[in-house]
């Protein structure tokens, strides 16, 4: 049989196409996502676990009871009595201080006695007219109408009398009878035949008659205008009268009882803020406590409603804290808190936001808002006014994929490309990020628990 012979050229053309050919394949596959690097011996990786995370927020405080109070009389008065000093506990229900009570007596008193007068009045405004009343009234309209029959009687005779008709006809008379007689002296004067001195006295004469003419006259009007205002004033207290009784009759005006009672109201307020002022004259204790302050002493003149003892439940304290606005929308009530006292160092004790003040904890400086942060249990010796750290989980979330927050630097809510180490070899994957706690950071997807990721090559 005849061997085929292949020249050693030939072998050596296939050998190197064959090379060329895996060496392009493995050049592609490389270049795909998934396997971008050879292989290195000399990674160092963190493993993806299934655990917590945290994001927290740090923020200064100071401990305050959460049940403290400025006590107070709601009446001013002479303070006779005081029984106790800063520092004292106090039961629930305890006479604490003591006012005079005489001048609240006599308030009360007061308020009482113009209260009943206002029901009274209320009362009979609202009943009505009484048969007595009624009776009365009638009676003021007949005796109106009889002395307005008198006046207008008396009006015709003061107008029929000689002071009104004949003793001032009588003056003019006489005084037109001097008038003339003077003009004809007069002309005698004239002619020559009487000397000044007659016609002077003639003279004299009219203005006598004069002057009792007139005083006639300002008689006749006096006596006449008195007869009139006696017919007017008679007139007015008729129209009076009869209104009076229409609106007896009429019964009372929905406006005047409507004042009738409010005026009752405001009476019974003032009565029972009488009461209370005088049940208030001794000040109790609202709760239990220790007070922390008296602003007075027994001889002082209290004003209303100023404070005089400052009182703290010390078995209920919490932490007060300022978060700055950039981080106040992140504190919620319920939110679990770990707090370091200034004055127990080493300890941390747990707690809860229990409130978040609406309002800008100061006018000066940076915005701020205060965070009220209570004690699962409050540790004892613990004081308001010590200073203390209070770390607030503003989120969390439990039993996700993580990583170390080292392992990688990215946003919450982000999406970035992680270098992991697979089958020896370290490819690309795009990793979604959650919340990126203080320690660790939550994975969404991209990775699974198990995965080494690459730190460093």
């Amino acid at each position: 049989m005849k061997r085929l012979i292949i020249p050693a050229g030939l072998i050596a053309s296939l050998a190197l196409i064959i090379l060329s050919g895996w060496l392009g394949y493995q050049s592609v596959t490389w270049s795909l996502p998934t396997a971008r690097s050879t292989p290195r011996a000399d990674v160092t990786t963190v493993r993806v676990t299934r655990g917590d995370v945290r994001q927290m927020l740090t923020v200064p405080g100071e401990v305050v009871p959460a049940r403290q109070q400025q006590l107070g009389f709601s009446a001013g008065g002479r303070l006779v009595e005081l029984t106790v000093r800063p520092g004292d506990m106090v039961s629930q229900g305890q006479a604490l201080a003591r006012l005079d009570p005489e001048p609240l007596k006599l308030a009360l008193a007061q308020a009482q006695a113009d209260f009943e007068v206002k029901q009274t009045a209320l009362k009979k405004l609202q009943a009505g007219p009484s048969a007595e009343d009624l009776a009365a009234a009638t009676a003021a309209v007949i005796d109106a109408q009889t002395d307005l029959e008198n006046a207008k009687y008396n009006l015709v005779v003061v107008q029929k009398s000689d002071v009104v008709s004949k003793n001032v006809r009588d003056r003019e008379y006489e005084h037109a009878w001097y008038e003339g007689n003077y003009g004809d002296y007069l002309k005698k004067y004239e002619r020559g035949e009487i000397d000044k001195t007659r016609l002077d006295v003639e003279w004299n004469n009219l203005m006598t008659a004069k002057e009792r003419l007139d005083t006639a006259r300002t008689q006749a009007a006096l006596a006449l205008s008195q007869a009139n205002q006696k017919v007017t004033n008679a007139e007015e207290k008729l129209r009076k009268a009869q209104s009076q009784l229409a609106e007896l009759k009429a019964g009372p005006d929905p406006t005047d009882v409507k004042q009738a009672e409010n005026a009752v109201q405001a009476a019974e307020l003032a009565l029972k803020k009488a009461q209370a002022d005088l049940a208030g004259a001794t000040l109790v204790a609202p709760f239990g406590g220790r007070v922390l302050d008296v602003k007075a002493q027994a001889g002082d003149m209290a004003s209303a409603n100023a404070a005089i003892i400052e009182l703290a439940d010390l078995t209920q304290l919490e932490v007060q804290t300022t978060v700055g606005q950039e981080d106040v929308n992140l504190v919620q009530s319920g939110q679990s808190a770990t707090l370091s006292l200034d004055a127990r160092p080493g300890e941390t004790f747990p707690g809860k936001v229990n409130r978040v003040v609406p309002k800008r904890a100061s006018t000066q400086g940076a915005v701020t808002y205060t965070v009220f942060v209570a004690l699962d249990q409050a540790p004892p010796g613990l004081l308001p006014g010590m200073t203390a750290d209070a770390d607030i989980v503003v989120a969390e979330r439990k039993g996700v994929l993580t990583l170390p927050r080292r392992a990688l630097r990215a946003r919450a809510n982000t999406t970035v490309s992680v270098p992991v180490l697979q089958g020896g070899q370290t490819i690309t994957r795009s990793v979604k990020i959650g919340l990126v706690g203080d320690l660790n950071v939550e994975i969404l997807s991209g990775l699974q628990e198990g995965d080494q990721v690459v730190t460093q090559q």
